[in-house]
């Protein structure tokens, strides 16, 4: 490149960095993470500010517009990787997801020339998180949540990224919501769609709720262990397959226990149910059995 289209590269490279419209016309990927609800419900509208996000093996740090939510990359070469996630206050789950990253090389040629992209050529990926809320999540009155901590029952040992399934419902029909256990092991379950029913005198707002639990097989175990929590976790854990799911995670049986209480345990066989109380934050511990 000569000294004028460098400098012309560079004013594009710069304005991208400074202006949202400009990056999403001369980025290769966009990140949008935003607060997840539940499986069934769209994540919020507003992208959360303040996270880190990398890709995995580059160097490159992300532009943010606070105008389009947009983590805006503009050198990712093309290719499959690895898009890590977390919040430096704690608020939110680490994540990671696999992207596939387009080709824009020619669309930064024609914009370095000063000419349009011809119709066609390939947009930015625009990638969107539902980012889970960890533990640690202040949360508004009145809420309707669960949480507490994951352990083995047989040592107390704390249990990190294991997948958390519970039953729950929006807008009078079946929904679910999904997490992994913390780093700490700690979990929690916010349940929005959860409401009083009015129909039934008195109106009733305890619930019980199915939850379904499965935890890292030996070699996940391992690498988190090793390389960190989110290092060590699989890219989209909410969307793997089945048989991809259980070649990482195995369903195991396990007991509550309320704070400062007795267990709840299993009964004919069964995992106990959940209780869910509307407008309560419950603390129910998760003992994973032999």
């Amino acid at each position: 490149m000569d000294r004028q289209a460098g400098a012309v590269g560079n004013w594009v490279d710069w304005a991208a960095r400074n202006a949202a419209e400009r990056l999403v016309a001369v980025g290769v990927l966009a990140v949008r993470p935003r607060r997840y609800a539940s499986d069934g419900a769209p994540a919020g509208l507003s992208t959360i500010a303040g996270l880190r996000v990398r890709v995995a093996t580059q160097a490159e740090k992300p532009h943010w517009h606070a105008s389009t939510g947009i983590y805006g990359f503009l050198h990712v070469p093309p290719g499959e990787f690895r898009i890590e996630v977390d919040d430096p206050t704690r608020r939110y789950l680490p994540q990671a997801v696999s992207a596939q990253v387009p080709d824009r090389s020619s669309v930064g040629d024609w914009l370095t020339r000063g000419v349009p992209p011809p119709t066609g050529a390939p947009g930015p990926l625009i990638l969107d998180l539902a980012m889970r809320p960890s533990s640690e999540m202040p949360l508004p009155p009145a809420s309707t949540a669960l949480w507490g901590v994951l352990r083995e029952s047989a040592g107390g040992r704390p249990v990190p990224g294991a997948l958390l399934s519970l039953t729950t419902v929006l807008n009078g029909a079946n929904d679910t919501v999904t997490t992994l256990s913390g780093a700490d092991g700690g979990y929690l379950l916010v349940l929005p769609g959860e409401a009083v029913n009015r129909a039934v005198n008195p109106p009733l707002r305890n619930f019980e709720r199915a939850l379904t639990v499965r935890a890292p097989l030996p070699p996940l175990a391992a690498a988190l262990a090793d390389k960190g929590f989110l290092a060590g976790q699989p890219a989209g854990p909410f969307a793997l397959g089945a048989a991809d799911r259980d070649a990482l995670f195995v369903a195991r049986d396990f007991q509550l226990r309320a704070a400062g209480g007795g267990p709840r345990p299993r009964v004919g066989g069964q995992n106990p149910s959940v209780p869910v109380s509307v407008g309560e934050r419950r603390r129910w511990d998760i003992e994973l059995l032999p």
